[in-house]
């Protein structure tokens, strides 16, 4: 098999026959570790992107119910009329509306305001 090489005196070519023959185990060597760097790097940036994946769910959740806490006394107030015959004509019942959409439009224009001064704007790549 050895006559088939081209330059036996080469040393890469004589440690490739050894190698693939499986007489040189060792041969393998930075192949395997360079494999498992690239595996243990996919990894930890796999986990990173869940870790903060989560933090940005938490992150969506705990705003979301921090407005429907500070936006459903309104709403209940605003349905309780309603229902209590008051038509949306109405002052008292447009003064709770209009109260809570500027509210949610205040909260709105805080997180826009937040999130360009952040720069972690999902729609211009700034992540």
């Amino acid at each position: 098999m050895s006559e088939r090489i081209q330059n036996p005196k080469d040393p890469s070519a004589e440690a490739l026959l050894r190698a693939v023959s499986g007489r040189d185990v060792n041969a393998q060597l930075p192949v395997v570790a360079k494999t498992r760097r690239a595996i243990r790097i996919a990894n930890e940036t796999r986990r990173e992107r869940g870790e903060r994946e989560r933090h940005h769910i938490g992150v969506a959740l705990f705003t979301l119910g921090a407005l429907i806490v500070l936006v459903a006394p309104t709403l209940w107030n605003s349905v309780e009329d309603f229902v209590g015959g008051e038509h949306f004509g109405d002052l008292p019942l447009q003064v709770a509306l209009i109260s809570t959409l500027l509210m949610m439009s205040v909260v709105a224009a805080l997180v826009a305001l937040w999130r360009s001064h952040s720069g972690h704007d999902g729609y211009r790549g700034g992540q």
